[in-house]
């Protein structure tokens, strides 16, 4: 599976999604969302399935003792905050969600920091955490402005079966506008949730798992491939990311409308992108949002207020770097995604520089309409697919190996 993206083939045989256990499960919860005309009984309703999905990734007590921590823990820290009103100082709610990253860092790689990090030594693997924690940030920063904070809609905020175990990462204010409403509430039609389904399950199972035999990431041993096939696979593995996870995506949705919870959409044709904060901007939208809602903005409305105006352009220009490393480490801890931030990371400090200082003086020289034409666009497209596609080499491969495979590719 691709690092980030945990579609619930790791599961138990019953719950894959393709799977005719998972089938019945959803469409029995369909039947229920829909038809329950009590409020309370549909919302406890969702909750046995939550559980019921849930169940089936939690292996012994301790990462159920993990989960109803972090769940009681961000309720309570919610009420505590609405308590103190006016007196919460802002400090604390910056000093919480940074406790929540390094929590978020720690469980996720028992190795980091070693010694100190308490999962060292009882790792655990609790299933969705990173979504877990951006729901729990989301619901601490926005509990003053939210509504009907009660546990039962806050518990089925947080796991949440369609959107659990890859996103997209859904807002408590939207989440909680469905849930609390006293009967079913219509959206898209039936036909087109149907059809959004039948596009994730012949994209996720039909394409993606197919093709993914050809991309460089399943093959074991780079040096026996032939030189045209290193960069096939290379240049493929971006398409078959893009197909399992915006057809995941493409399932949840249709089956969350279908229940009566219209999801955000998580993907905008990110291949017409043509640079790397274009690409951010429609691939993994929900992630994006929420780094510029809740550290991008933060920082940089920081910046403008304490920072020197001379040296602004500077700071803001750091926090396009930082927030591209907290993008990358988000989905794993180790070097590899580390160097993929650190790339994308200079791509956008550089993207920011030729804006400030190049592009103004490309519109003095009367060059700037070949910006507009259709081959030039085109151009910067595929070479951003190219930039995209050679950097994610280091998801799979880390630092050394992923070195090694370029050094094929350019036969040196």
């Amino acid at each position: 599976m691709f690092p980030g993206l945990d579609t619930g083939l790791s599961a138990h045989q019953g719950l894959f999604l393709n799977s005719w256990h998972f089938f019945a499960v959803a469409v029995l919860a369909v039947v229920c969302l829909r038809t329950i005309p009590v409020r309370y009984v549909r919302q406890a309703a969702l909750m046995a399935f939550n559980v019921y999905f849930l169940s089936y990734f939690l292996y012994g007590w301790y990462p159920v003792l993990l989960l109803a921590g972090l769940l009681v823990g961000t309720y309570l820290i919610g009420l505590i905050k609405l308590k103190w009103g006016q007196n919460w100082p802002d400090g604390l709610v910056v000093g919480l969600v940074v406790l929540f990253w390094i929590f978020l860092f720690l469980v996720k790689d028992p190795r980091l920091l070693g010694p100190a990090n308490p999962f060292h030594y009882y790792p655990v693997q609790l299933i969705g955490v990173s979504y877990l924690v951006f729901r729990s940030i989301n619901y601490v920063v926005d509990v003053e402005i939210l509504e009907n904070r009660n546990f039962l809609t806050f518990v089925n905020f947080m796991i949440f079966f369609p959107t659990l175990l890859a996103g997209p990462i859904e807002r408590y204010d939207r989440f909680e506008e469905f849930h609390s409403a006293f009967g079913y509430q219509e959206g898209p039609t039936v036909l087109p949730s149907l059809h959004r389904i039948a596009n994730g399950l012949i994209k996720k199972f039909v394409l993606a798992d197919n093709l993914m035999v050809f991309g460089i990431f399943m093959k074991p041993d780079q040096a026996e491939l032939a030189w045209p096939l290193i960069w096939l696979g290379v240049m493929l593995q971006l398409a078959v990311i893009y197909l399992d996870f915006s057809g995941y995506c493409d399932l949840v949705i249709g089956l969350a409308a279908l229940m009566g919870f219209p999801v955000c959409e998580n993907f905008d044709r990110p291949y017409l992108a043509r640079n790397v904060q274009d690409f951010w901007n429609r691939w993994h939208m929900s992630l994006t949002g929420f780094i510029r809602d809740y550290v991008f903005t933060p920082l940089s409305r920081l910046v403008m207020e304490k920072a020197d105006r001379r040296r602004q352009f500077a700071w803001i220009t750091a926090v396009y770097f930082f927030c591209m490393l907290l993008i990358a480490l988000w989905h794993d801890t180790t070097w590899g995604f580390f160097v993929f931030g650190l790339l994308h990371g200079a791509a956008l400090v550089g993207l920011q520089l030729f804006r400030k200082y190049l592009s103004p003086a490309i519109g003095r020289s009367g060059l700037a309409s070949i910006r507009d034409e259709a081959a030039a666009a085109w151009a910067a497209r595929a070479l951003n697919y190219a930039f995209i596609s050679m950097t994610i080499l280091f998801w799979y491969f880390g630092v050394s190996g992923s070195l090694e495979i370029i050094k094929a590719m350019v036969r040196l």
